[in-house]
């Protein structure tokens, strides 16, 4: 094998490590297989797009910053994931920075694309985060529209997830506002998709146990077949 292809494979080795760490939340793991990484590798945007989000996640915006910066202005002929969401992310950082002016432009930015791509749980993601970048800054008249369009549009999400989140911000905009009777509504509506997010994920463990149940079943019929076959091979000899 040529140096250059024994490059890309260990490459390849180390990103695969690397993303299932961060699936698996062990970031600081991660990242030092993101990092161990040839700057050659072909998928190097995808390496830096997956440094920045873990260091969003880890609360370290500025690195965060560094990377989504990098790749930001990249073709879209060359992105395979969605610009919208490194956009977002940018925003997030300068939110979480109190950059709200530089928060404002990317967020906004990242809703425009979302809206146009038609991808429903992102646009509520992208709604709820403008209405929190208002909020903070206490110009309700602005963030209010956007906490109940993300509202309204979580009816038509599967996730029950969005659900729960987007209900309760509705609870918590209704109880700053003194208006108790419709918070409680809100807040019994909050509970209801809480249990609803609960019940599905028992039913999820459950199709999980069944699953590995089916698996282990399988795998004894294969073990009694094969155990079959070595005694007429035997009884034959």
């Amino acid at each position: 094998i040529s140096l250059v292809k024994n490059t890309e494979i260990t490459d390849y080795c180390h990103y695969f490590r690397g993303y299932s760490f961060k699936q698996k939340k062990v970031f600081e793991e991660a990242k030092k297989e993101f990092n161990k990484i040839s700057v050659s590798f072909e998928f190097n945007y995808k390496v830096k797009n997956n440094l920045g989000e873990i260091n969003l996640e880890q609360g370290k915006y500025n690195q965060a910053l560094f990377y989504f910066n990098s790749i930001r202005n990249l073709s879209d002929i060359i992105y395979d994931f969605k610009k919208s969401s490194v956009l977002d992310n940018i925003g997030l950082c300068y939110l979480h920075l109190n950059k709200f002016d530089e928060a404002e432009f990317y967020l906004l930015k990242s809703a425009q694309l979302r809206e146009r791509e038609k991808d429903t749980i992102s646009i509520i993601g992208s709604y709820l985060n403008i209405a929190t970048l208002y909020y903070d800054q206490y110009k309700d008249s602005l963030a209010i529209p956007y906490f109940e369009k993300a509202y309204y549009l979580s009816k038509k999400a599967q996730s029950f997830e969005l659900k729960q989140t987007a209900t309760l911000n509705m609870a918590v905009v209704e109880e700053n506002r003194k208006n108790f009777p419709l918070a409680l509504i809100y807040r019994k509506e909050y509970e209801a998709w809480k249990d609803s997010l609960n019940d599905q994920n028992k039913v999820w463990a459950i199709a999980d146990l069944e699953k590995k149940f089916a698996i282990k079943q399988k795998q004894k019929q294969v073990n009694i077949l094969a155990a079959e076959n070595k005694a007429k091979i035997a009884e034959r000899n």
